[in-house]
Formats: structure tokens, sequence, C-alpha cells
């Protein structure tokens, strides 16, 4: 598959444009395979990848994307090296980026298999330990990375009950397991540089399982370290979080792997939450691009997970504490 296949594509000149500014020949122009909704991405032969944004919305998250870069390659997280971001219009019609290319497959192209997948939290785990120490009391303020994000269960459930998803009793069920994990909702405080889109199409890993890169930094933000460890199927969750704790007590002088399941009841609140906000996106069947595109996927998964025979804490962490278990 050449630059032929895109002849079709409004981008076509463009992509031609950067490839000959970069000596690319048309028949090692190829597009990546799996393409995703926000940019065209393209290989330019074997060591250089560029991305085009398909909207304006797109393109100002590919601006943000060239600063986090730089400040998350300066922290050690590893991520593609940016060759160049020029929204100049000198050389294509429209803004780009070009990236240095890295080897490995996505999580979403290929899963490790049993023995490799521990590696694959482990290391993940570690790069997010990594990515975390940057913090907004140290940094201060970046021009394109947005506050925390306000989420407001009572607004979304309101919302689920006008579009018909749910009734009003389902609301308050739901409600009352938000009220259940955080009252609050997950703290703000000091809040931390998030990749928020830690998804298996974002995750690179070699042969061996261990991540090598993680990819895609456009929707970065400051917020609640949980809300990255919500990105993967949610059954992987217990042991994604267990690595994260290990290489969070290795990173810190205090011990921050508190007994008061903070980080468990966050996690699980983001999961709900994420969830039920699928519910309100117009149908999907582009399952075989995104695990999660059906609208009640990640819900069903939630529920799979906290429903069946995982260990504890999880099922308790729902249950109000008049109905746990306790000898009589």
């Amino acid at each position: 598959m050449t630059i032929s296949v895109m002849d079709a594509s409004p981008f076509a000149d463009a992509v031609r444009a950067v490839a000959a500014h970069y000596g690319v020949k048309d028949k090692d122009v190829v597009p990546v395979p799996t393409q995703g909704q926000v940019n065209l991405t393209v290989f330019l032969g074997s060591e250089l990848v560029l991305r085009i944004p398909r909207t304006t919305r797109a393109a100002e998250q590919l601006s943000k994307e060239a600063q986090v870069i730089a400040l998350v390659r300066d922290a050690g997280v590893p991520t593609p090296k940016l060759v160049r971001y020029d929204s100049t219009l000198r050389v294509a019609s429209v803004p780009y980026m070009v990236l240095q290319r890295v080897r490995g497959a996505t999580l979403a192209e290929q899963a490790p298999d049993p023995t490799a997948r521990q590696r694959t939290l482990e290391s993940l785990g570690e790069i997010l330990v990594t990515l975390h120490q940057i913090r907004f009391s140290k940094v201060g303020p970046v021009s394109s990375i947005p506050e925390p994000f306000t989420f407001s269960p009572t607004e979304l459930l309101s919302e689920l009950v006008e579009a018909g998803e749910i009734g009003t009793a389902q609301h308050d069920w739901l409600l009352e397991r938000f009220t259940l994990l955080q009252p609050e909702g997950p703290s703000r405080a000091d809040p931390i540089l998030l990749h928020r889109d830690v998804a298996p199409s974002n995750v690179i890993v070699g042969h061996d399982g261990m991540v090598t890169a993680l990819l895609d930094w456009g929707c970065a933000e400051w917020g609640s370290p949980a809300r990255d460890l919500v990105g993967l199927p949610i059954r992987v969750l217990p042991d994604l979080l267990s690595a994260y704790r290990s290489a969070l007590g290795a990173a810190s002088s205090r011990d921050d792997r508190d007994g008061d399941l903070t980080l468990e009841r966050d996690a699980l609140w983001y999961h709900l939450y994420l969830a039920l906000a699928r519910l309100l996106n117009k149908p999907s069947t582009s399952e075989d691009r995104n695990w999660a595109a059906p609208r009640s996927a990640t819900l069903l998964d939630f529920l799979a997970f906290t429903s069946s025979a995982v260990t504890e804490p999880w099922p308790a962490l729902l249950r109000p504490i008049s109905l746990s278990t306790e000898p009589v």
C-alpha cells in the first residue's frame, strides 16, 4: 500500500509535499494500517512518521502535543522524538508533525502472551509513575495544557435520564455508587500531568512485552493520577494498579502506597463515569479499530468485573456498609 491509495484523500497533496521535503520517495510513503479519527498518520520510509490533523480542533491538539512531547521526554518518559512541528504552511497547506518512528507494535495490534503480560503492565506502571512526577505545583501553567476537567456525576446522570438511557431508579442507584466510591470525586489537589488516553492503540510494546513508548499526547491535561489507569480494559486494572503502586513506592521518599484504597476508589469512579458517558455517544460498529467503540462495551465490562469472582476489595467498594458481608 503506497501513496497512490491516498489519492482520494483531501490531504494527498500535503502528504506528497512533506514527503518530498524530507526526500522520501512516493513508494516509501505508506498510510498506517489502522487510522484514528483525529489525525491522518503516514509512514515516511522506515525512520519517520507524519501526522496531519483532520480538523481545526485536531490542529489545536497537535500544537499542544508538540509542547507536551518536549516536557515528557525531558522527564524521561519514552515517546517518539519530535522531528518537526510546522504550522507555517510553507511546506504544506496544513499544519503537520513529523516524528521519529519507533519499533514495536501497539497493544491493539499485538496483545502480549500471558508470560509477557506482566512485564507489559509492570513497565507501563513505571512509565506512568515517571510521567506523574510532572506536577502542576512544580512546572506551573503550560499554555496548551488545560486545567483539570470537572466531572459531574449528577449532570451526567441527568443527561442519561433525559436521553432515555436510564430511568429514575437507575439514576438514584448509580448516584449512590458514585457516593460510595468518592463522595466528592477523585481529588484534584496538586494535579499531575496526564496522558489521558492510555488506550491499547497508544501503547507500543516490544517482542519481550516491555512497553517502549507512549503515543499521541493530544489529550494531555492536568488531573488525578487514576485517570491514566482506566484506558485499558478493566480486567487488567488490579495488576496495573499493583505495578503502579510498586513503582510509586520506589519513586517516592514517602510511603504513597496508602492503605485507604484511594487509587482503587478513584479508578473505579473513573471507569464507571466514562462507561456511562459513552452511552451518550452515537452507535458505533468500529470494534475492529477500538475495543471500546460499542457504546455499552465498557459498561458491561465494568459490571462483569465488579460482579465476578475477582478478589476484594473491588466488589465491596460498590456495596453500602450495611450490605457488606460481616459475621452476625
